[in-house]
């Protein structure tokens, strides 16, 4: 499910799993100046700034065409409504570039007052009837939760509730996976409509990687085209060898890839890998390393088309 509708599965060629287009992650951040060149050192080693963490449909736009100069067909966009998602604009953006957009929804964190039964209509309102007629086609960016804190409990079965009512998939951090995986399977649901985010700080650890992809679960690295620096404990060749691991060991079907845009920073206008970093940089690199076309066609469009294929249209 796109923002601009129904889309056959066959149709969305490269696709990248983990993007923001149109957010605001920066709420309460520092003010601090507009995002400039001679900022990025700082901003790379985590200087705060509330302009750098606020994406517009005007920034999005060229980047978005860019993209789809390149060779891509298709991004998840996973800024969940508390966290400045604007539907209508992601509809414009689609319409304007013609990307299909997949669109989040459910929210990122729990507010403390939450039922796990008002978040699951929630989210199931969002995948049927839409926002503003838009409507969703993915649940989360889920951000990490703690099983023992009761917002985020409710928002785990929430997730669990309707992702098996829905068959729509699931996108979790990787704190919240064990969590979530265990609620869906408790209630009859499929693992395997669920990814798993921010598997990059584990590409030293194949094991830890392999444990998710043996529970049916989608491992996404979506860091990928970040600039390292001296705090980094992992880079892009590290995920690089952790994919060609994976698929060594029979889970190539169970990798996703992602740039990991969610700053202006990351922009190609403002210095970064922008959305297009896996198919112009990180694919080739790939095939450098040792993965053949058929691994690679297999990570960036056979993969993402499963994952968000929605097995049972919402009722």
């Amino acid at each position: 499910m796109t923002v601009t509708g129904p889309l056959a599965p066959d149709d969305l060629g490269h696709t990248v799993t983990s993007v923001h287009l149109v957010s605001d992650l920066g709420d309460g951040a520092p003010g601090g100046p507009p995002v400039t060149m001679d900022l990025l050192g700082a901003l790379t080693l985590g200087a705060p700034n509330r302009d750098d963490l606020r994406l517009t449909e005007e920034t999005a736009r060229p980047e978005l065409a860019d993209f789809a100069a390149l060779g891509g067909g298709a991004v998840v966009e996973t800024t969940c409504p508390d966290l400045g998602r604007d539907p209508a604009a992601l509809a414009r953006l689609a319409r304007a570039t013609g990307v299909h957009v997949i669109m989040g929804c459910g929210r990122h964190s729990a507010p403390a007052d939450s039922s796990a039964e008002d978040l699951a209509e929630e989210i199931v309102r969002d995948l049927r009837d839409g926002a503003g007629g838009v409507r969703a086609g993915v649940i989360g960016r889920i951000g990490a939760l703690d099983p023992d804190r009761p917002a985020d409990r409710a928002l785990a079965e929430a997730v669990a509730d309707a992702a098996r009512r829905t068959g729509a998939p699931v996108l979790v951090d990787r704190g919240a996976a064990d969590t979530v995986l265990d609620l869906l399977a408790a209630v009859g649901g499929d693992a395997g409509r669920v990814a798993v985010g921010g598997c990059d700080a584990l590409a030293t650890d194949v094991g830890a990687l392999a444990a998710f992809a043996g529970r049916g679960a989608y491992v996404q690295f979506d860091g990928l085209g970040r600039l390292p620096t001296v705090y980094s404990e992992v880079d892009d060749q590290d995920v690089a060898a952790a994919v060609l691991a994976l698929a060594g060991r029979g889970h190539a079907e169970r990798i996703l890839l992602s740039p990991g845009v969610s700053r202006k920073s990351d922009l190609k206008g403002f210095g970064g890998g922008g959305y297009g970093f896996v198919v112009q940089q990180f694919a080739p690199y790939l095939g450098f390393t040792g993965a053949d076309e058929a691994l690679l066609h297999t990570l960036t469009v056979t993969n993402p088309q499963r994952w968000l294929t929605i097995t049972e249209e919402p009722a």
